[in-house]
């Protein structure tokens, strides 16, 4: 039996971003980035606010359905429209469908002759600022401030919504003609504005993996959400917002469902019209290989073109040659010239960027590293002690404790190698709290303690410097007395205006230093710490003769090993998890605080003390790479000043 030919809500997305992925899409072509469902709704914390929301009405009917074939979708849309009928009724999940336009809502309310299709999202929303730009601009969260139209981060979500209103009036019009009802379009949303008064309130939700049908379009797809608290205390709270979306819905719905309908004539036609041209939005394309489907979307738009080994767009900032209206890098792609060595250099004319774009080519051309002239002063003026320091953190949709806001920053682990003094052993300190539901204060002690006022604090990124002012903040904010710790965040972190108090920064970021002064050519156009320092490590076997970088050396066939890529696996109940990149570090912290892992730790320290082992090794290989990189430059800058 052949599938049916629908367009969801998510097929509408991929579609707008590249006509060619729907078709990949369709065809079931791998993904890189493909992650199940629980991986998913645990990292953007949706699996809470989607609970809560259903706890506010009780009453709500679940209607459950796999898309596998014609029947089984006229089955769900027959049982939403049954129900529909009814005076008053709540649906959670009801299926729309009309002429290959195929969507889920989150919750539907019928009252009467009115209808609320009501989206929940996890995404953080002001409706302090949302009341003010409407009183005072006439404006809103959801509109362009410059044009007045919808437009932002918040479009493709109302798109959504617009793309659900759109199906349910015309399938009202054909299965329920004589209905005559007002649809009135909503979103449930975290809000910054407000706090909770319910203390722990994660520690109350549970979710659990089940069995998952590859053709429900559930997001809670193979997941089970429980909740053990006061119901009572829910419908008290006041953390969510719900807000009208109704003026934003109805400017969208007819460009959504004509763009919709596009995109359903070329499936249905099998048009080559489907095939977008490419270009330099290709370069994140998701459609690659994997190691159990050879298929390769990305290798099937390019062709031979997809094998240029120095290619464009691996070029710093490509997208910007030539200015973003009409980028040259999008002109010499459809000539076939899809080389950076293809870029006509008199072309590389952004103060900006050009200097590293320049870089790039000469010394990729050369296949040999660069240092700036200037990077040995600047290693010269760093003082001892040099500390260099790494934070795992995370943001969640909801609150940790009683009278606190949705998406507070949470830092719950840090690790630190400091260098004493020039060529001494790395000595390694670090901190991780996995007790408490807010332990940003007591981070921020233990910190201080380790690293005292003197020397220099190196970081990769800002993301540090970020984390220490929110603590600095949050301090004031919830009258947190430590006048010592606020001195020293105050001198330590760049801090903005709103206190008043600036600060003069300590710390030192890495990657800033990268980019001004240092290149590799296995790093093509970017500088994160997960390519500066593979392209470090594989060229240099001096450095893995040092005795404290010898753990992390391993060939593989010939091939030396990212340290990134040695991490060890371990066997924790019956799966095998590794954690070697930052999104990982915060999933395993929030598996611990409020997943499926959390009930398992508790009454077994063994797998406990596993899951810290797998957070300590990798926070701890970020400030060492961070050490192999410095004593990398600190040998070529002392080549330098030999020659």
């Amino acid at each position: 039996m052949s599938h049916p030919i629908y367009l969801t809500k998510s097929d509408l997305k991929t579609a707008r971003s590249c006509s060619t992925k729907l078709y990949y899409k369709k065809l079931g072509y791998p993904t890189v980035d493909r992650v199940d469902s629980y991986t998913r709704i645990l990292s953007d914390g949706n699996f809470i606010i989607s609970k809560i929301a259903h706890l506010l009405y009780p009453e709500g009917i679940y209607i459950s359905a796999n898309f596998s074939s014609q029947e089984n979708i006229n089955h769900a849309v027959q049982e939403t429209i049954n129900y529909l009928q009814q005076e008053n009724v709540v649906l959670f999940e009801p299926v729309f469908y009309s002429q290959h336009k195929l969507a889920r809502a989150d919750i539907l309310v019928k009252q009467g002759d009115r209808l609320e299709i009501i989206e929940i999202k996890s995404k953080a929303f002001d409706s302090s600022a949302h009341e003010d730009l409407i009183k005072y601009r006439n404006l809103s969260l959801f509109r362009n401030k410059r044009t007045g139209k919808v437009g932002g981060e918040w479009r493709h979500i109302i798109e959504d919504v617009s793309y659900q209103v759109g199906i349910l009036q015309e399938m009202l019009a054909e299965h329920l003609p004589n209905l005559e009802v007002v649809i009135s379009p909503y979103l449930i949303v975290p809000d910054k504005a407000k706090t909770t008064s319910i203390d722990n309130l994660a520690s109350y939700f549970q979710i659990q993996r089940l069995s998952t049908h590859r053709n429900s379009l559930s997001k809670f797809n193979g997941i089970k959400v429980n909740f053990t608290g006061d119901i009572e205390q829910i419908h008290q709270d006041q953390f969510l917002t719900k807000v009208s979306i109704a003026a934003e819905v109805d400017e969208l719905i007819e460009p959504t469902i004509a763009s919709a309908q596009k995109y359903i004539n070329y499936l249905i036609e099998r048009s080559t019209q489907i095939f977008a041209p490419i270009s330099k939005s290709c370069k994140g394309c998701e459609y690659r290989a994997s190691d159990r489907d050879s298929r390769d979307g990305f290798k099937e738009c390019w062709g031979d073109l997809a094998d240029e080994e120095f290619h464009v767009l691996d070029l710093y900032q490509m997208g910007r040659i030539g200015g973003n209206d009409t980028p040259l890098v999008n002109e010499l792609i459809q000539q076939k010239k899809v080389s950076m060595f293809d870029v006509p250099l008199d072309e590389l004319n952004d103060y900006t960027y050009s200097y590293r774009q320049l870089i790039q080519i000469e010394y990729t051309q050369k296949n040999k590293e660069w240092i700036s002239e200037h990077l040995p002063k600047i290693m010269q003026e760093i003082e001892y002690p040099i500390h260099f320091i790494d934070f795992e953190t995370s943001r969640m949709a909801i609150p940790y404790r009683a009278g606190r806001q949705p998406y507070e920053q949470v830092a719950f682990q840090w690790s630190c190698h400091t260098i004493s003094e020039p060529d001494a052993p790395p000595v390694q300190t670090e901190w991780l709290d996995l007790d408490n539901n807010f332990p940003n204060f007591q981070f921020a002690e233990s910190l201080m303690e380790c690293l005292g006022d003197r020397g220099t604090i190196l970081t990769w990124a800002t993301h540090e410097n970020s984390v220490l002012r929110d603590i600095y903040y949050q301090m004031q904010a919830y009258d947190y007395q430590n006048p010592e710790l606020q001195t020293w965040l105050a001198n330590t972190a760049k801090l903005n205006h709103k206190g008043g108090h600036k600060g003069k920064s300590t710390l030192v970021d890495m990657n800033a230093l990268t980019l001004k002064y240092y290149f590799h050519p296995l790093m093509k156009g970017r500088t994160s710490l997960k390519c500066v320092l593979p392209a470090v490590w594989k060229t240099n076997s001096y450095l893995h003769e040092i005795p404290w970088f010898k753990e992390y050396f391993r060939d593989v066939d010939g091939e030396i090993l990212s340290p990134y890529d040695v991490l060890s696996e371990l066997q924790i109940g019956d799966r095998t998890y590794v954690v070697n990149e930052g999104a990982g570090a915060m999933l395993a912290y929030q598996d611990l605080m409020y997943g499926e892992s959390r009930e398992l730790c508790l009454h077994n320290p063994e797998m406990r003390s596993q899951w810290q082992e797998l957070l300590y090794q990798y926070c701890r290989l970020d400030t060492m790479a961070m050490v192999i990189i410095w004593t990398h430059w600190h040998n070529l800058c002392s080549n330098a000043n030999s020659h």
